[in-house]
């Protein structure tokens, strides 16, 4: 036996329907109600029509009734596989955002370190008068932003989680409050927003060698 499509018997029962009630579907289109009679009718019609209504109704739900379950089961099936993909997603993307934050403060404090060595070794040159060539950049290893794993590449960059804890304290040129303005005074360097909670985070993005799969979280 041939099963026909969900949409092929969708389009041959609708069809059916319109077929059959196409006298009230034509009364439908134009109803007037100017006297006693015309209201008889008119009241047949609404009737006649909730009915119709009614009856495609059950029709669709018939229909699209397996096919909810269906959904249903399909996703409650994938939902443990997902959840499990996607918190240890979560949970590798935090620990690779929290090693290249120590990796952003060890940067940071030999930047710092280079900079008083450079200011002690000017200071001990102008006591002794021993002239020292300047310095264009110091000599400090940079925390690379793309990473390439044998698989592909994974890019990172600093963004911000915000969140508004008290809108009555948001500074008033920052208000609805209007979190585009609250997100570009944040990118902008300024972090300090009173009634605001902002929050650094990172954020990595994944892709596939030879492919356009890219992934951030």
């Amino acid at each position: 036996m041939l099963i026909q499509p969900p949409t092929a018997q969708a389009e041959q029962t609708i069809t059916a329907l319109q077929d059959s009630q196409q006298p009230l579907l034509a009364w439908l289109a134009n109803p007037h109600v100017t006297n006693s009679d015309e209201q008889t009718n008119a009241e047949n019609l609404l009737i006649s029509a909730r009915y119709a209504l009614r009856q495609a109704e059950e029709k669709r739900k018939e229909l699209t009734g397996p096919l909810d379950e269906s959904k249903v089961r399909i996703l409650a099936l994938f939902k443990p596989y997902i959840d499990n993909l996607d918190h240890g997603i979560t949970a590798v993307t935090r620990e690779l955002g929290a090693y290249r934050a120590r990796l952003l403060e060890l940067q940071q404090a030999e930047q710092r370190k280079a900079m008083q060595d450079q200011a002690a070794r000017m200071r001990q040159a102008q006591e002794t008068g021993e002239v020292i060539e300047p310095v264009d950049a110091l000599d400090v290893p940079d925390v690379a932003k793309t990473s390439r794993p044998n698989l592909g590449t994974v890019t990172y960059r600093d963004d911000w989680d915000i969140q508004i804890v008290d809108a009555n304290k948001v500074p008033r040129d920052l208000c609805d409050p209007s979190m585009p303005r609250i997100r570009a005074r944040v990118k902008s360097g300024v972090t300090a927003i009173p009634g605001v909670l902002v929050t650094r985070k990172v954020i990595a993005t994944a892709r596939a060698k030879g492919g356009n799969n890219a992934q951030q979280r």
